[in-house]
């Protein structure tokens, strides 16, 4: 329960909702979390492109190795990017159905 919430409830004697769900936030989230994914799954049709603007064989060499081991590294960032798009998207499906059965059932009363 948040305190603020707490506090309105020992001041006015007004339930106030212990969790409060920000749908909006969410499905912002998937949306975001989904659009990052596919910048990202794209990354490596840029490896290389900017060689020729370094100037610099040692440049152009550390670019290369930062670049590979972003390869590496790219495939797991991806998976995490894409089981958090899950979660969110399943949170918001289960609040949705809960928030939907109480207030069926609030309604039935």
């Amino acid at each position: 329960m948040l305190v603020r919430d707490r506090a309105v409830r020992q001041r006015t004697g007004t339930v106030v909702a212990d969790l409060r769900v920000d749908y909006q936030l969410l499905s912002s989230v998937t949306r975001t979390l989904s659009a990052l994914a596919a910048e990202f799954g794209h990354v490596d049709d840029e490896v290389g492109s900017f060689d020729p603007a370094y100037g610099s064989g040692t440049v152009t060499a550390a670019m290369g190795n930062f670049s590979g081991n972003w390869g590496n590294h790219r495939k797991t960032l991806l998976a995490a990017m894409g089981n958090l798009g899950q979660l969110t998207a399943t949170a918001e499906q289960h609040f949705r159905q809960t928030d939907g059965k109480l207030a069926g059932d609030l309604a039935g009363q």
